[in-house]
């Protein structure tokens, strides 16, 4: 390809590519990678007649061959963007939801209405999106990150370093062997799915998102299960806990253990679909 292309004319050739394939949003995600490694605006790459030279052609090509295979984008360009900020999302790291984003506002309406000082514990923790979009806009909490993916904690704990915060710690350990401190506040968007539920997902997120990510192994319950039948062991007084739920089978067995084997008190949140995906306990 010569180095006379114009990069828009680029951009039109690899979403034309990618109309060929079972890439989901080809044009956004041809967007994205472009704009990410050429560190350009939108207006940029849509109103500039920027040339491509041969070298930059041949590392996006590249780029481009991934996305091709379904590879998430975020994985691609190594980061995702989610609630107010960027985080590292590197493969081997779970790639954040945007759906998520409910259980970061219900933690921000449940600490703003505390005056003291709180522990605030992340479950999963992952790239830790959710638990570090809470601490920078609330500095002067303690927060803890647990997961027990070593790239998880890792990537989390290079987030952290990006946004400049220098109060929370990132921990690699099993939450079943959770043994430490109480939290005032405990955070949770764990692993849901049964193994017979892999298959079903989309290429790019059953052949790329960390599978202990994805499943418990088992029916997809083991954490809430856990967390629900813990609540005394792991919270402190007067505090509560925030548990993302699944939009599937598993949320009613889910909704049923917390109705049977649930001694406090509980509320649902429900997203702009009128889901459930939200349950705090408290």
């Amino acid at each position: 390809m010569s180095n006379n292309i114009l990069l828009r004319d680029y951009l039109k050739l690899q979403i034309s590519k990618l109309a060929d394939t079972n890439v989901e949003e080809g044009k956004i995600k041809s967007e994205a990678l472009i704009l990410h490694y050429l560190n350009i605006s939108k207006a940029e790459l849509y109103l500039d007649d920027i040339k491509v030279l041969d070298k930059d052609i041949k590392v996006m090509d590249n780029m481009f061959f991934e996305l091709y295979q379904n590879k998430p984008i975020q994985h691609i360009i190594g980061e995702s963007y989610f609630y107010e900020n960027r985080f590292l999302t590197p493969p081997g790291v779970f790639i954040p939801r945007p759906e998520s984003e409910l259980l970061v506002d219900c933690a921000i309406d449940l600490i703003s209405k505390r005056n003291k000082s709180l522990t605030i514990i992340d479950f999963c923790s992952g790239s830790g999106c959710i638990l570090l979009s809470l601490a920078k806009k609330f500095p002067n909490h303690k927060y803890i990150g647990i997961d027990i993916s070593d790239i998880a904690v890792q990537t989390a704990r290079k987030n952290s370093e990006l946004l400049d915060l220098k109060n929370v710690e990132f921990i690699k350990q099993d939450i079943f062997n959770y043994t430490s401190q109480k939290a005032d506040l405990i955070l949770c968007n764990p692993p849901y799915l049964a193994p017979n539920e892999i298959d079903h997902l989309e290429d790019s997120v059953k052949n790329h998102d960390p599978i202990a990510a994805l499943t418990d192994y088992n029916d997809g319950t083991s954490f809430y299960k856990y967390l629900i039948s813990n609540f005394d062991n792991l919270i402190l007084k007067n505090g509560g806990m925030l548990l993302e739920l699944p939009f599937s089978s598993v949320t009613k067995k889910i909704i049923s253990y917390n109705d049977s084997f649930n001694n406090n008190k509980s509320v649902f949140y429900k997203d702009l679909e009128g889901k459930k995906r939200v349950i705090k306990i408290y």
